[in-house]
This record gives C-alpha cells, sequence and structure tokens, in this order.
C-alpha cells in the first residue's frame, strides 16, 4: 500500500514522496530508499521499482528531490 509523505531536510526544505508498506511483513522491515538523479521525478517509473521491492517484503520510500516534482526548494 502506498502513502503520501513528506519530510524536512537539514536546511528545513520540505521534500515529499510516497512510502510503500512492506507486504507480508508485519513490525519493522528492511527498507530501500530511492528518488531519481537531478532532472526527474518520482513518477517516472520509480513506483514500478517500489512495487516490485514491496511485494518481495522490503518497505520503500521513495521522494522527489528539491527543486522537483512535489518537493520544495
Amino acid at each position: 500500500m502506498r502513502h503520501d509523505i513528506e519530510f524536512r531536510t537539514e536546511d528545513g526544505t520540505t521534500l515529499r514522496g510516497w512510502r510503500y508498506d512492506a507486504e507480508g511483513v508485519e513490525g519493522p522491515a528492511p527498507t530501500v530508499v530511492m528518488a531519481h538523479g537531478f532532472s526527474a521525478t518520482k513518477e517516472i517509473h520509480l513506483d514500478d521499482f517500489a512495487e516490485v521491492f514491496a511485494a518481495a517484503g522490503l518497505g520503500v520510500i521513495v521522494y522527489d528531490n528539491p527543486n522537483l516534482g512535489e518537493s520544495d526548494g
């Protein structure tokens, strides 16, 4: 399941993204953190990879870098 998230960086910039729950796991799970380089947003196929990782039992955090997509900056 995907959830919208936001968090602040050390300099106060708010980054926004998605959190995917690890499927079939109760409690804490290893987590993969994903973001594109400096020229793409999370909607450009990161969700495809995140869904595969989540189905394999990993939690996933996907976010937009500052100044891109839904993140501030």
